[in-house]
C-alpha cells in the first residue's frame, strides 16, 4: 500500500516537473520570426543546434512593447524535420534550445509543439 501511495506522489511530481519546464509567461516566447525565409519547407521538426549571429539584428532599432532593450543577435537554428532531411534558418527569438519540438509554418515562423497543451490549460 505505501509503495502505490510513492509511485503515485513520484508521478505527480514528474508530471509537475514537466508542466514547469514548458510553461511560458511571455506569449512571444513560444514562437519566432524567420528573417530570412528564403527557400525553406514547411513541416515539423526537431531543433539540432542553435548558435548566435552577435549584431545581426538591424531591424531592431525600438524597444519592444515589454519596455526591454531590442535583442542585437539573430539566432541559425538547424532542424531535422519529420518527415526527412535538414534544414536552417535564422530567427529572431533566443529562448529556443536543442532538442525542442517545432514547426515551420507557410507564413515564415517557427512555432514551438512541445507543452502547447500545457500553455493553454494554466491559462
Amino acid at each position: 500500500m505505501l509503495a502505490a501511495m510513492q509511485a503515485r506522489l513520484l508521478i505527480v511530481i514528474a508530471l509537475v516537473a514537466i508542466a514547469a519546464c514548458s510553461y511560458f509567461q511571455d506569449a512571444a516566447q513560444q514562437e519566432a520570426i524567420i528573417v530570412r525565409p528564403g527557400n525553406f519547407r514547411k513541416g515539423s521538426g526537431v531543433i539540432t543546434a542553435v548558435s548566435v549571429l552577435p549584431n545581426a539584428n538591424k531591424d531592431k532599432a525600438q524597444p519592444g512593447a515589454s519596455g526591454r532593450a531590442p535583442d542585437p543577435n539573430l539566432y541559425h537554428v538547424e532542424l531535422q524535420m519529420d518527415v526527412g532531411g535538414f534544414q536552417a534558418v535564422d530567427i529572431d527569438n533566443g529562448t529556443f534550445m536543442t532538442g525542442e519540438a517545432v514547426e515551420l509554418t507557410n507564413d515564415g515562423r517557427l512555432v514551438r509543439v512541445t507543452g502547447t497543451s500545457i500553455n493553454s490549460a494554466v491559462r
